[in-house]
């Protein structure tokens, strides 16, 4: 019952999010004869703006073209100097598939901000510890423990966190090795 109900939940939110990619509210922030400033803020990340310069230098009505990673916008400045309603439909609809194209080369926002979390965590632990301890130091003997502790109990999932605190100290031995 329960999984029917998640199934149903997931197949109408599941075209929701996908639309809400897909949207990128892309705003025309200048126009003149001859040239336009697009802006979009998924644009605003140094891939993106690369493939967005990169595509639109191949564009034949495109004479030149910026993209900026910083404000996530995009001036195009065209050969003529009037575009039809087909022509900026294309250049517009170009710029989104670029940019949902480059997506997957992009390290993802959560990521960025876990990375940057336990950076921080990392640094407090040292600085209480006096340098004596590390994150990776205390994830490590809480999974000795707790597997030591379940061993005689679950003695696969206790193995299974024996080896995780294995492998946290083998890749730090590892990186060690490397700076010495």
């Amino acid at each position: 019952m329960l999984n029917s109900i998640l199934g149903i939940g997931a197949s109408l939110l599941a075209p929701k999010l996908m639309a809400g990619v897909q949207n990128q509210k892309v705003q025309v922030l200048h126009a003149s004869p001859g040239r336009v400033r697009l802006q979009c803020d998924r644009w605003k990340n140094e891939q993106t703006a690369r493939n967005l310069k990169s595509m639109f230098q191949k564009f034949p009505i495109v004479k030149g073209v910026d993209a900026s990673p910083i404000t996530g916008s995009l001036v195009l400045v065209f050969h003529t100097k009037t575009l039809t309603p087909e022509q900026f439909d294309s250049i517009v609809k170009s710029a989104v598939e670029t940019s949902v194209a480059t997506y997957p080369e992009l390290q993802a926002d959560l990521m960025n901000v876990l990375t940057s979390l336990m950076r921080t965590v990392d640094t407090t632990v040292k600085k209480q510890s006096g340098g004596r301890m590390d994150i990776d130091s205390l994830l490590s003997v809480t999974l000795i423990i707790s597997g030591l502790l379940k061993y005689s109990t679950s003695p696969t999932f206790a193995t299974s966190l024996l080896y995780w605190a294995y492998s946290i100290i083998d890749r730090n031995k590892a990186v060690r090795y490397r700076h010495e």
